[in-house]
C-alpha cells in the first residue's frame, strides 16, 4: 500500500507556479487527485507551518512525503498511535517538476494502475 503525499507549494504572482498549474490542469483527474496544491505563504506573508516543516524556500516546490504511523503501548496495554510525515523527495522549479512528475506519479501513487 502506497502511503505517500505529493505537495506542490505555490504562491500568487509567481509565473513558474502559474506555468506548473497550467501543466497540472492537463493531467488526468486521477493524476490531479494525487497532487495537493498548498500555499507557500500564510496570509501574514510568512511561510506556512507545512512549508517550514519541509524547509521549503522557493516556489514552485514539489515535496513527496511518506505517511508514517508510530504506535506504542502504554502501561495498561492500550495502543496509542501518532501520524508523522517523513520527507522522501524534493523537486524545485517548474521545469524540473514538469519533467519528473510522470515518474513520481508512477512511483508514489496509484494514478497509473498497471
Amino acid at each position: 500500500m502506497k502511503l505517500y503525499q505529493l505537495y506542490v507549494f505555490t504562491q500568487d504572482s509567481c509565473s513558474p507556479c502559474a506555468r506548473l498549474k497550467d501543466y497540472i490542469d492537463t493531467l488526468t483527474e486521477a493524476e490531479q487527485a494525487e497532487i495537493k496544491m498548498v500555499p507557500f505563504k500564510a496570509p501574514n506573508g510568512s511561510p506556512t507551518a507545512l512549508a517550514q516543516d519541509f524547509k521549503v524556500e522557493a516556489t514552485p516546490t514539489l515535496i513527496v512525503c511518506h505517511e508514517d504511523l508510530i504506535c506504542s503501548l502504554d502501561e495498561e496495554g492500550d495502543e496509542w498511535c501518532d501520524g508523522r510525515e517523513s520527507l522522501v523527495e524534493t523537486v524545485v522549479g517548474a521545469n524540473k517538476i514538469i519533467a519528473s512528475l510522470p515518474s513520481i506519479l508512477d512511483a508514489y501513487t496509484y494514478a497509473h494502475p498497471e
